[in-house]
């Protein structure tokens, strides 16, 4: 049994010898003047998992008693508790930053670094007719569609999976991208007039919301060589093709993309559980999940509040053991429920905080059920580009 007293003037502690002692073994509270003092959630833990018992002076005192005299100044203390509980379920150890000694400037993180090509552009002489409220063009000449389809994987030459008909048909990201870097001649089907890009890519901006966001980012990625379809079947804006990829068959079967990507402009904010889903969406069809925050300045940059900073596992000399305090911090932990809202500004603060660390990001997010589930934030450097992106992965701790 471990007993812990609680005094609303003073804080949370243990002072036992034997109770020290397996607190101390497992990393929980801060020692100073003979005691060990302990946040709420190393208190609640231990009363709920470590038979502890909390005396407020003479009288004991249960979960709900201890937790509510902390919970009108830490409205989410329910969801951090939840999340720290859950990663010492896992035998793993998790601090409060406050608690422990960080490295002094620490390297921030590299990332990973993916390939770039140069696109070669092309001569179009036929004219591709714009469509306004389809928001689709099409080029009925049926030589230049092939060469576009086949070179560049642009547009949709026929039907999807059929390989028939002569048509290609070019989406809204691609009109823009071949009238603005290819010099493509774009006419618009309702008035027989000729458009510029910037006409094309105005009208369909006050038509969809984060049309400029979006175009931005396929844009960053098409002129590093890439190939970039709709995301629509995955969850996701984007399917990601790596430079060299075509839209042929390989050994009789369809050529199918590795990467998914999101964008998640900065003034938008999502329930944590619908990201949450596109990430699941994802990884279940063996895709790996790229999110861009486009756009961020600076000034958009904020000090989002984290508390915890945890560890996992190390090999040595072949086994596996838990990392402790003494070892370099491995996450900066972000804890959510399901039901909260994640804006853009939020998230990348939170990513760029953990690199500036030398650390990945983690977020913990709680579900209806108590149940939690992590995910990795690692980030990717794309070579030339302006924008940061990031590798979402799901993780079993």
């Amino acid at each position: 049994m471990i007993r812990i007293q609680f005094d609303p003037r003073k804080g949370i502690w243990c002072e036992e010898e034997e109770g020290k002692e397996r607190l101390r073994k497992n990393f929980f509270g801060t020692e100073r003047n003979g005691k060990i003092w302990l946040n709420i959630e190393e208190a609640l833990y231990i009363l709920n998992f470590m038979n502890g018992v909390c005396y407020h002076g003479d009288r004991e005192i249960g979960f709900n008693d201890l937790a509510s005299h902390y919970s009108s100044r830490e409205p989410r203390l329910f969801i951090k508790y939840n999340a720290f509980r859950d990663w010492r379920d896992r035998g793993l150890v998790i601090k409060r930053m406050s608690d422990i000694e960080l490295p002094k400037n620490p390297k921030p993180k590299k990332g990973k670094r993916y390939p770039s090509k140069t696109i070669e552009r092309m001569e179009i002489k036929p004219e591709a007719y714009w469509y306004p409220k389809s928001m689709f063009s099409v080029i009925d000449d049926y030589e230049t569609g092939r060469e576009l389809f086949q070179r560049y994987w642009l547009g949709q030459l026929g039907i999807y999976k059929q390989e028939r008909g002569k048509l290609l048909k070019l989406d809204f990201f691609e009109t823009v991208f071949l009238a603005k870097h290819f010099g493509m001649k774009v006419v618009n089907a309702d008035t027989g007039k000729p458009m510029k890009w910037k006409e094309v890519f105005e009208g369909v901006v006050k038509e969809r919301d984060y049309a400029r966001q979006h175009y931005e980012v396929y844009e960053d990625w098409r002129l590093k060589g890439y190939v970039v379809k709709t995301g629509f079947k995955f969850g996701s804006h984007f399917r990601i093709y790596f430079p060299g990829a075509s839209p042929g068959r390989s050994e009789d079967k369809w050529i199918h993309s590795k990467h998914v990507l999101h964008v998640f402009p900065k003034e938008q904010k999502l329930l944590v559980s619908e990201w949450a889903r596109a990430v699941r969406v994802a990884h279940g069809v063996k895709k790996t999940f790229l999110l861009s925050i486009p756009e961020m300045t600076e000034k958009d940059y904020i000090d989002y509040p984290t508390e915890f900073i945890s560890f996992r596992r190390k090999k040595v000399r072949g086994n596996w053991i838990r990392e402790t305090p003494e070892d370099k911090p491995r996450y900066l932990f972000a804890d959510f429920s399901e039901e909260e809202h994640i804006g853009g500004v939020e998230l990348a603060s939170l990513l760029r905080k953990a690199e500036s660390m030398g650390m990945d990001l983690i977020l913990s997010i709680t579900d209806r059920e108590t149940a939690i589930t992590y995910y990795v934030l690692n980030k990717v450097v794309l070579p030339g580009s302006d924008f940061v992106y990031y590798e979402i992965e799901w993780m079993k701790p």
